[in-house]
């Protein structure tokens, strides 16, 4: 009996998890398979992915080696306080040697699942609704925000923002540890993170304050994410400042000189700061709509929603801000990474407010606009030719077949380049970088210093120069009788130091 009861119980978990599994292996190996395919035909570049796989290396070898791709005597703490790479160093000495420089697509990977798993979970736990969950976590994967966020291999937003709905789940379960060790991981992955954690805070503080054990324990998240973003900012950003580097991710200029003074900005200036989030601040008039395709694209996608229950608003503060108040038009943009803090959120807020709808035909009829709004926006978008920044879909474009080749001999390349020595300093140019992080010293070309090896394409990759200057530098080093052709094979070329 007790056995029969057994295996009836198992065979129900197995049924409910079902479509969840199904749903995680299908966007994980596509997700996979789009991450192999950028890395093994060298779409992959010198930021971020080949300063990432460089700082994951040295301090997986315990240094603090100065950056890579930025100017000299800059590490990669200077460049973002971030100690993701440190709590990775586990997973180096364990899938490193396997994955080599793959590994830190494949555990971004994971931690997407991951995120998407937890809003599944949460939603379920919330709602006592198995369709709004599944409808959820297609929503995580399906928005664009995430399709888009390929174009850039491997980010520290994407890691962080991956374990925000982990932390919301398993404080919502009331299992504080596991929702501490996300708290910290989410802090600790990015100097800005701590902002967005206190308004998540704030949100905690209002759903839940009549539950004593989460009200405390929100109010903790609110303290601890003022007094981590104070530290940062006033303690370990001075103290990694020097000579040839001061802090310059402030790019807010509009607001003020640094957080004090955006700050005082928005507290005194409330109508000019809002009429900032939707103004072209540039003064190039390309860039007029950048933030309006934003707001219409998520607006669509169930954005309208979070305006039917205000409080949800508070989770996005932070993010609308941080994004719109930038100097750079890219970051007001749906593009790349720049929108992946919003859906990684979004899909939680729209679902747990869908569920507060009493009315069965309201509920039913939204569901119904939601999906079909983001599954058409999302298609739309992908197929969109000519758009706003002229962004190169390549990098998330799966359905096209130009994601699984290109016009370079890759295995050719690849054994080349194995010719290179391990521990061999070597400047390499933006896409070949990343497969070579793996070392104690690597430049991104035309830097050059100690270098032993200098590799580069010669039909690609010239930045930061045109395609002249390129060839008149590159000619400088293959004239010297410092140099010698190592391997001229077009369009690679790698010159080695003589004596």
């Amino acid at each position: 009996m007790l056995k029969n009861n057994l295996f009836k119980i198992t065979g129900i978990a197995i049924q409910r998890n079902l479509s969840l599994n199904i749903i995680l292996m299908l966007f994980g190996c596509l997700y996979l398979t789009m991450m192999f395919c950028n890395h093994y035909f060298f779409r992959t570049w010198a930021w971020d992915y080949g300063s990432y796989n460089f700082a994951f290396y040295d301090y997986a070898h315990f240094r603090i080696s100065d950056s890579p791709v930025f100017s000299p005597h800059i590490t990669f703490l200077q460049d973002h306080v971030s100690f993701t790479f440190m709590i990775f160093i586990p997973l180096y000495w364990m899938l490193g040697w396997v994955f080599g420089t793959y590994t830190l697509s494949f555990i971004q990977v994971f931690l997407i699942l991951f995120g998407g798993w937890a809003i599944y979970k949460l939603i379920e736990l919330k709602t006592s609704n198995r369709l709004l969950a599944i409808l959820a976590i297609l929503h995580y994967f399906i928005i664009y925000g995430r399709w888009a966020s390929f174009c850039s291999q491997c980010n520290l937003a994407i890691i962080a923002s991956s374990i925000v709905p982990v932390f919301l789940y398993y404080f919502e379960k009331r299992k504080f540890f596991a929702a501490s060790l996300a708290f910290v991981f989410i802090l600790l992955a990015r100097e800005d993170m701590s902002l967005w954690m206190l308004f998540i805070g704030v949100y905690l503080a209002i759903t839940y304050y009549k539950d004593k054990k989460c009200r405390i324990a929100s109010f903790i998240v609110i303290f601890a994410s003022i007094g981590y973003f104070i530290f940062v900012f006033n303690v370990i950003i001075p103290f990694l400042e020097n000579p040839f580097h001061q802090f310059n991710l402030f790019n807010y200029s509009s607001l003020g000189k640094n957080p004090s003074e955006a700050m005082t900005f928005i507290l005194t200036r409330p109508i000019k700061a809002i009429e900032l989030l939707f103004i072209n601040t540039s003064g190039n008039p390309a860039y007029n709509y950048i933030k309006f395709e934003f707001y219409y694209v998520y607006f669509l996608a169930g954005g309208f929603l979070v305006f039917y229950r205000p409080k949800y608003l508070i989770l996005f503060i932070p993010l609308i801000a941080k994004k719109m108040y930038n100097d750079d038009p890219i970051r007001w943009s749906i593009e790349s990474y720049y929108s992946i803090e919003v859906v990684s959120i979004l899909p939680i807020a729209i679902f747990l407010i869908i569920s507060e709808i009493k009315n069965l035909r309201a509920r039913k009829v939204l569901i119904y606009l939601v999906c079909f709004n983001s599954f058409f926006m999302t298609t739309f978008k992908l197929l969109e030719k000519g758009r706003e920044l002229n962004y190169d879909n390549t990098n998330f474009a799966f359905f096209k077949s130009s994601m699984y080749k290109s016009d370079l001999d890759i295995k050719k390349i690849n054994q080349q380049l194995k010719l290179i020595p391990p521990d061999a300093k070597v400047a390499a140019c933006g896409s070949i970088h990343p497969h070579l992080a793996y070392r104690q010293k690597i430049y991104y070309f035309p830097r050059i210093e100690d270098s032993e090896y200098l590799t580069v394409f010669l039909d690609r990759d010239t930045y930061p120069f045109t395609k002249e200057q390129f060839e008149e530098f590159l000619n400088k080093f293959r004239t010297s009788q410092e140099w010698v052709e190592f391997v001229n094979d077009y369009p690679l070329l790698i010159l080695k130091r003589a004596g």
